[in-house]
């Protein structure tokens, strides 16, 4: 299964831990994923707190962001679209969600610095 790392800002992380954020809005998508892939969250200043399943990922053009979206992504149209910046962006399924009980170095996964974004990984603690 494809691993990846995400960089995710602590308020949108708390959204994703208490499941009222289904989904993650991103700029790009993995190119190389076959089926289900498995995301690491890394909360920005902290340290790995999570993973899910990322079993679909979805393109949204700007004239589609709906009430729908911004429900599933939790974010606010004004910040939706200051996001997306008129460009398409790729909305990320959030699927069985872990939440570790306590967080794990990026060292675990073979990093020394976070991804600007998100990344590739090989494995880490189980």
């Amino acid at each position: 299964m494809t691993e990846i790392m995400i960089s995710i800002q602590p308020k949108w992380c708390e959204k994703i831990l208490n499941l009222s954020k289904r989904w993650e809005m991103r700029k790009t998508k993995p190119r190389k994923t076959e089926g289900p892939f498995r995301v690491f969250i890394y909360q920005t200043g902290g340290g790995v707190i999570g993973e899910f399943v990322c079993d679909a990922i979805v393109a949204v053009g700007p004239s589609e962001i709906t009430k729908s979206v911004l429900s599933d992504t939790q974010m606010t149209m004004q910040e939706a679209i200051q996001y997306a910046g008129g460009m398409t962006v790729y909305l990320w399924r959030i699927r069985s969600m872990v939440d570790y009980p306590e967080p794990k170095p990026l060292s675990a996964y073979g990093l020394d610095r976070p991804p600007q974004s998100w990344c590739y990984v090989k494995g880490g603690e189980a």
